[in-house]
């Protein structure tokens, strides 16, 4: 099992807009087989604006794949989405943990 968490920074005052599109995306994978624990955070510290998105995977093969899938001819309503993270995004970054308890 793994946790993934993707930190990102949000264009100052976007990080509502950013936090909306990651609910989206969390409930589009968590009704996925082999992903739990989705979770969106808001700063409390540190960066302001700062929206972190974690989740559990069981393999990390599964969730490249539909990952990658995403970007493969988008419809509409996923380019739109795509479109809103990036240009309400300053920076992000992916980590990736094995849970061991």
């Amino acid at each position: 099992m793994y946790m993934i968490r993707n930190v990102f920074r949000a264009q100052r005052g976007k990080a509502p807009e950013l936090m909306a599109m990651f609910k989206i995306v969390n409930q589009v994978v968590m009704s996925q087989e082999g992903f739990s624990q989705g979770k969106i955070y808001a700063d409390m510290s540190g960066p302001m604006d700062t929206v972190v998105w974690s989740f559990e995977a069981q393999s990390l093969d599964r969730f490249f794949q539909i990952e990658r899938g995403l970007f493969v001819n988008p419809d509409a309503d996923t380019q739109r989405l795509i479109d809103g993270l990036n240009s309400s995004a300053v920076e992000g970054r992916r980590e990736i943990y094995e849970v061991i308890l």
